[in-house]
């Protein structure tokens, strides 16, 4: 199902956001978009309990289990971040590539939280140099078009190395 732009920005925002492990907004906005999701056609049972919040007040992170299923059922399951770091940053810069994850969360987490588990990759150290000194380098920062196909670099790299990694006992 196609998703109207605002509404899948909106979520992918939550999907940032949770990844961070901080969900940012009201209750009310959640609700909201809840109503235009029904709206689309995607009429579920936590759909219809967070379209019941719209007009409340309070932060997101009262229902933040209504928010994780409501992700899942369009399609944006919120990144387990308890996986191996292989495997989360395949999932970030997956998800960064295809655009369900904001750019900026993604490469945050894949920079500062994942770079040094997954032992300094030149990939994800060429990340950080294009976002960081692009300035040095370059007249124009990078295009959301070129730090996806950074990502999706990211994401090859990091399907070899889960690939050699012996799922959990």
């Amino acid at each position: 199902m196609r998703l109207p732009a605002e509404v899948h920005d909106y979520l992918t925002s939550l999907r940032g956001d949770l990844l961070h492990g901080r969900l940012v907004g009201s209750v009310a906005d959640a609700g909201w978009v809840a109503c235009d999701l029904i709206g689309a056609g995607l009429d579920t049972p936590a759909m219809l309990e967070l379209a019941g919040h719209a007009l409340s007040i309070g932060s997101l992170s009262e229902i933040e289990p209504l928010i994780r299923q409501v992700l899942s059922e369009c399609g944006m399951p919120p990144i387990d971040t308890r996986q191996e770091p292989w495997a989360v940053a395949r999932d970030i810069s997956l998800t960064m590539r295809d655009g369900t994850l904001p750019i900026s969360s993604g490469a945050d987490f894949l920079i500062i939280q994942l770079a040094e588990k997954c032992g300094h990759p030149p990939e994800i150290t060429e990340l950080m140099i294009l976002i960081d000194d692009w300035e040095a380098i370059r007249t124009t920062p990078p295009s959301d078009d070129e730090l996806r196909a950074y990502a999706g670099k990211i994401a090859k790299v990091a399907e070899t190395h889960t690939a050699r990694t012996p799922p959990p006992a």
